[in-house]
């Protein structure tokens, strides 16, 4: 008796262009797009998820759990509290970002000095200084 012939699979090369996380909903999980994540907030030893479609989910891990998970590009954290997808920032200050969705949130000191020794923001704060300047300017006069 001869053998089967075996084949092998090819091998998938594509990586994939967004990431998914399972939270936790009223002891059901679900799978949630990171890209349609708009921040994260900490509140002690729970994450409160801030949707684009408005919705929030409360998981009970803490921040630094979902930074370990969220590491990379695609989040920064600017503040203990918070967490922030990149995508969803409009404009941003030394003191503070205000995303797409009109929400203003806090850069902490220590997290400020951080993003501008790494320069990950420094283009984006150029812009919105000047044009914070700029605004005021017109305001005074």
């Amino acid at each position: 008796m001869s053998q089967p012939q075996l084949f092998a699979l090819p091998v998938l090369n594509e990586t994939p262009t967004h990431h998914r996380l399972c939270l936790h909903v009223n002891g059901i999980a679900r799978m949630i797009d990171t890209q349609n994540i708009v921040y994260l907030q900490s509140e002690v030893n729970y994450t409160r998820f801030y949707l684009k479609d408005g919705k929030t989910y409360l998981e009970a891990k803490t921040l630094k759990y979902f930074n370990g998970l969220l590491e990379g590009p695609e989040f920064i954290r600017i503040h203990k509290s918070f967490l922030v997808n990149r995508s969803q920032i409009m404009t941003i200050t030394p003191d503070y970002v205000l995303l797409r969705n009109g929400v203003e949130l806090p850069i902490s000191r220590r997290k400020r000095r951080a993003l501008k020794k790494s320069r990950i923001l420094v283009k984006s704060w150029t812009i919105s200084t000047s044009t914070t300047i700029t605004n005021n300017l017109i305001k005074n006069n």
